[in-house]
């Protein structure tokens, strides 16, 4: 417990000292402390470009002329944040806030609308990066959170990125212990997971009930639920992308928070010319202290995490570095005799140990050209973007029973590099790009103290793609978007072709119809039981002779309607077809290579519906339903996997009252998923070779018979959470108190039934999920 203990802490001074280091070199920056602003400006109902607009930097006495291709352009502004004024006769005035880096361009687009000419003066609001979406891309299942949208939604001891996550339409949680997720109708290892674009695998903690994500370095989170295009892959179902916040302010300053289940410290610091900025924050549980400091007894587990986050501007030019570190550990070390348990196993008694890590490594180059650019088949642009990644991600699991009596352990290394060069011209964009990832992954079963080897599986695959992708705006009504994704894997010696296409059509500015369909791939799949409710964690495993590479196909319709500059509401209906999904074989011979996936195919359809308030102003929320219908089957035999769910209905919402006090809540309503009836028991007696009997004195070990697969299914689930925060200031510092009530009313959600069949009649029990949970916390800001 002490080493890996250990290995955290040093994980966790690295991170300082290349903190340290980082602020060294912003020092070391040159005097440059201005930057540019560069835009356009276009009619908000034929999308056409306007010249002879006047845009002024308010508080600067600056003001320019959109041109004849409706573009503007202020060069050496000082870094800082500024409200940017439309003026023309005839059209609506519209502001917009932008912020300023030194030696960077801040891209702005500017939407106008006509109007009569009056006496008084009109003016609108600047347009949300919603609304920016909506008129500039198809956006099919797009949805985007921001840091605060996540920290409102109610949750027990903090706020959390996933579970938030799971709120949103086409979203399913299968229960109250796990954060982790399905997306229409998918399995839960069909999601592809990043942190500021790099992979992370099992972002969870203590088998699912907190997610690995801090909240004082989320930024915004961006999930794409279906038909998303071709500059993604690897998984069937969704994207979801978390980017790391960015410090504002100079000098070093912080956020404190203590919960009732952890303490976390984030620290940051933007340098004064605006160039360079880092975030650096950790994490621990301390229930294990405080059971040991209160009692003669132990509490065997903890989890911690670090992160580290760094952008650096280099040159004079938009050439920007970005830097991500995270390392996040569970520990469980104990013994069973704690628990009152006599279990021993081999010599080592009853002792165990229970760990799982993740760590990220990553860093991006990121820059843009502009004055009339040419590239070699792109053609000419207005302006020529392109990102570089280059990340390490590790995820270990290991379980030790006994002291190495039974020992199960699995690993997962992936060496990846990334990039894309984006070509823009008016409303066209091209998009060409490559994947590569180098995996190293080890599946071992064992008995150490016996030295016998049960299983072992040591794979080294690569994968590599090609993707190129095209939007363009046919006409002023249509969007379209199309590409084509090339993927290969070694090993299985697989290729394939991914096409994906989705258009979007404006009825009126602010009605719009889109469609998508595409095909993906996966080739990453975990051995985790769908039909379990309690994911402790996942073993992971490539496809290779003996696994096949899972197959989907997404169709997608959908509506969006505009019901103001601040409220919107989106249904979109879907199907998903799937084959050679995998699902563990529970029977599997550990002799024999190529027994250890059961294939089958598989069918999803639904609708979900999203209306959203965006919170600017008192009052945020969204309602988000979703009807889904999920089935497999293998062979001739079909079944409901155990995440389907017919109904899920959550409402979340949010009230600034004043200047001071946000009060939030939410109300969840949902069918039961599926489950697996018990309808007797067996029980296994031992046989006497002696005798050449069965022992009569031993009871024998009682099994379960079960029904037909998931032909049953748990009761409704309902719940209400509550919340309310309270800001204010205290000798400089800004405190925040806030109390969390999850399961406001104490309503009994059943988890799972337990049966049991040796009294006469037959009982039923069931647990149940989360009871009535006050939690308590406090943040300070220095």
């Amino acid at each position: 417990m002490y080493r890996r203990a250990s290995v955290v802490a040093r994980t966790f001074a690295l991170l300082v000292i290349a903190t340290l280091a980082w602020a060294g070199v912003a020092r070391a920056q040159g005097a440059t402390v201005s930057g540019t602003i560069d835009g356009s400006v276009v009619d908000s109902a034929t999308r056409a470009l306007k010249s002879g607009v006047a845009i002024t930097l308010t508080g600067t006495g600056r003001g320019v002329l959109s041109d004849d291709a409706g573009h503007f352009s202020l060069t050496d502004v000082p870094a800082g944040t500024y409200t940017i004024r439309t003026r023309q006769i005839g059209t609506r005035a519209a502001e917009r806030v932008v912020a300023v880096r030194a030696g960077l361009t801040t891209t702005v687009l500017l939407v106008i609308a006509d109007a009569p000419v009056t006496l008084s003066a009109v003016r609108a609001r600047a347009t949300s990066p919603e609304r920016d979406r909506f008129e500039l891309s198809p956006s099919i299942g797009a949805i985007s959170l921001t840091a605060n949208n996540a920290k409102n939604v109610p949750s027990f001891g903090e706020p959390d990125v996933l579970r938030a996550v799971q709120l949103l339409p086409g979203v399913n949680a299968r229960n109250d212990f796990s954060s982790g997720f399905n997306v229409r109708g998918g399995e839960s290892d069909q999601n592809l997971i990043l942190l500021d674009g790099y992979p992370i695998y099992n972002p969870f903690h203590l088998g699912g009930l907190f997610s690995t994500f801090l909240d004082e370095t989320v930024g915004s989170i961006d999930l794409l639920t279906g038909g998303f295009g071709a500059s993604h892959g690897g998984r069937l179902s969704s994207v979801l992308d978390v980017t790391s916040a960015e410090p504002q302010r100079g000098g070093v300053h912080g956020v404190a928070t203590v919960s009732v289940i952890s303490s976390s410290l984030t620290l940051g610091s933007a340098s004064a010319d605006g160039r360079s900025g880092w975030t650096l924050s950790g994490r621990r549980t301390y229930a294990d202290k405080l059971v040991s400091a209160l009692s003669d007894r132990s509490f065997p587990y903890h989890f911690s995490d670090a992160q580290f986050h760094g952008v650096r501007a280099i040159g004079s030019g938009n050439l920007r570095l970005e830097v991500t570190a995270y390392s996040g550990a569970d520990v469980l070390n104990g013994d069973f005799a704690t628990f009152g348990d006599s279990a021993s196993a081999g010599g080592g008694g009853g002792k165990f140990v229970f760990d799982w890590k993740n760590q990220v490594m990553g860093t991006t180059l990121r820059d843009v050209w502009r004055d009339s650019v040419r590239l070699p088949l792109l053609g000419l642009a207005d302006s020529i973007g392109t990102e570089q990644h280059l990340s390490f991600t590790r995820f270990v699991t290991g379980l030790d029973l006994g002291q190495g009596a039974f020992t199960l352990s699995n690993s997962v290394n992936e060496l990846r590099v990334a990039g894309d060069v984006h070509w823009h011209r008016g409303a066209h964009e091209r998009r060409l790009g490559y994947e590569a990832s180098g995996y190293g992954i080890r599946y071992d079963v064992a008995s150490t103290v016996t030295s016998a080897n049960l299983f072992s599986l040591s794979q080294h695959p690569t994968a590599s793609a090609l993707y190129y992708q095209e939007q363009w705006k046919p006409t002023q009504k249509l969007i379209a978007q199309a590409g084509l994704r090339a993927e290969h894997l070694t090993g299985r010696g697989w290729s394939g072709l991914e096409p994906r296409v989705s258009v979007k059509y404006f009825v009126t500015p602010d009605l719009a119809l889109t469609a998508a369909v595409g095909q993906y791939a996966q080739w990453l799949h975990s051995l985790n039981r769908e039909d379990i409710p309690v994911r402790i964690f996942d073993f992971w495993v490539v496809s290779d002779p003996y696994i096949p590479v899972s197959t989907a196909r997404h169709y997608v319709l959908g509506m969006e309607q505009w019901l103001g500059p601040l409220r919107f509401a989106r249904v979109e209906g879907w199907v998903k077809q799937y084959d050679h999904l995998l699902e563990q074989n529970t029977a599997d011979d550990p002799a024999v290579r190529g027994d250890e996936f059961l294939e089958s195919r598989g069918t999803s359809y639904g609708f979900d519906l999203l209306l959203r308030q965006l919170d600017i102003g008192p009052f945020g929320g969204w309602l988000a339903y979703t009807y889904g219908v999920s089935s497999r089957a293998r062979d001739s035999v079909s079944y409901w996997p155990g995440h389907d769910r017919r109904h899920n209905l959550n409402v979340v919402g949010t009230w600034k009252a004043g200047a001071h006090y946000t009060f939030s809540a939410r109300v969840g309503l949902a069918s039961g998923t599926p489950y697996t009836d018990i309808v007797g028991q067996l029980v296994r007696r031992t046989y006497n070779p002696r005798t050449h009997a069965f022992d009569n004195r031993d009871r024998g070990e009682l099994e379960p018979v079960g029904g037909q697969r998931n032909g049953e299914r748990y009761p409704l689930f309902q719940r209400l959470d509550l919340g309310v925060s309270r800001s204010g200031e205290w000798r400089g510092l800004r405190l925040m108190p806030y109390l969390s009530i999850v399961n406001a009313y104490n309503a009994h959600n059943v988890f799972i039934y337990t049966f049991d069949y040796t009294t006469n009649p037959p009982t039923r029990e069931a647990a149940s999920q989360f009871p009535f949970l006050p939690s308590l916390g406090l943040t300070v800001t220095f």
